[in-house]
């Protein structure tokens, strides 16, 4: 085989047509490949074009902005509304939208910087103290580019605008719903508050905190026994449940705030077949929590209003409101005498 090949090349580079047509051959194949990758290349640089650019109707729409939009939830029901409300108020305002739902505050620290280096016009981004992710931030401020934050706020930063609901009012109203579950009014509640990070600058989470204590302090036979922080991880309320309940046998409220621990608690509570003797304050208006508030698994929960949130922060980055820094969306209580509004 090696000696056929061998006289192979020897008659095509020994024979001067031969070699030369050969050579004119490579170079046409090379041309040839050369050409089909830049029509590659031209046509998906036209279809990623045309998607930015082409509404509905087929009609070719230019953008006048540009926004980055960052969240970092676990709430798919929240994400899908507030998505879906970015998307359709940006369309009607002529508004080019990239959103991203991130892993990691890593993640969002990269995409920041890369929409920092592209001159975004604007960045709708959750309010998380963490130091390097303050920094890019900072950096975008720095830039130029008008950064506000949604649903969650952070210290420290000079960002234009926060669209949200009132943390401390939401603990209020979290610590009534919770008092109004206990015979008597006598018992202990745990307190489960997620957080991006620990750090106690969490502004969120500790006004929360702050609103809950104010309630309940006023009632001295309800205990706040236990206040935990969860993380993003998919297992951790069902970790932190399991240890209240270890410490905790008798425990009468389990509080939640987010859907994913509402959803955690829920599970471990049926697990251990204890749905009614212990009460579960929720958070979210997904179908699993409305499912749960039917069966009465959870006495309540509470709808953060995602779609009023991304609307509100459109009309802040466009300039259509014209006053003040601070844009507080209601909440509502969702329970088992309501919950049929919220049926699809």
């Amino acid at each position: 085989m090696k000696n056929t090949q061998s006289r192979l090349f020897g008659y095509i580079f020994r024979n001067k047509k031969t070699s030369l047509l050969f050579r004119i051959l490579t170079v046409i194949l090379f041309i040839i490949l050369a050409a089909a990758f830049a029509v590659s290349i031209t046509y998906s640089m036209i279809m990623e074009e045309n998607f930015y650019k082409r509404t509905g109707n087929g009609i070719r729409k230019e953008y006048s902005k540009n926004f980055l939009v960052v969240m970092y939830q676990t709430s798919d029901d929240f994400l899908r509304k507030f998505r879906e409300g970015i998307y359709k108020k940006a369309e009607e305002k002529h508004i080019r939208i990239d959103f991203i739902n991130v892993e990691s505050i890593n993640e969002a620290i990269n995409i920041i910087n890369t929409a920092v280096a592209a001159k975004v016009d604007g960045i709708i981004a959750q309010g998380i103290y963490d130091s390097d992710y303050i920094q890019v931030i900072k950096k975008a401020i720095e830039n130029g580019i008008t950064v506000e934050f949604v649903f969650t706020d952070a210290w420290g930063i000079d960002r234009a605008y926060f669209v949200g609901y009132n943390a401390y009012d939401y603990g209020k109203m979290a610590s009534r719903s919770a008092i109004e579950q206990l015979h008597e009014t006598k018992g202990d509640i745990a307190l489960m508050v997620q957080s991006v990070t620990y750090n106690e600058k969490d502004v969120t989470g500790g006004l929360f905190i702050e609103g809950f204590k104010s309630i309940v302090d006023k009632y001295p036979r309800v205990n706040l026994v236990e206040i935990s922080r969860t993380s993003y991880d998919m297992f951790s309320a069902e970790d932190i449940t399991y240890d209240i309940l270890s410490r905790y046998p008798d425990i009468d409220v389990i509080v939640c705030t987010s859907e994913r621990d509402s959803f955690g608690v829920a599970q471990v509570v049926i697990d251990l077949n204890r749905v009614g003797d212990i009460k579960i304050i929720g958070a979210g208006v997904s179908e699993d929590i409305i499912k749960y508030i039917e069966l009465e698994v959870i006495a309540s929960s509470f709808d953060m209003n995602p779609e009023l949130m991304s609307q509100l922060c459109i009309e802040n980055l466009i300039g259509d409101r014209v006053s003040g820094d601070y844009f507080e969306t209601p909440i509502e209580a969702v329970t088992y005498k309501n919950v049929h509004k919220y049926k699809k």
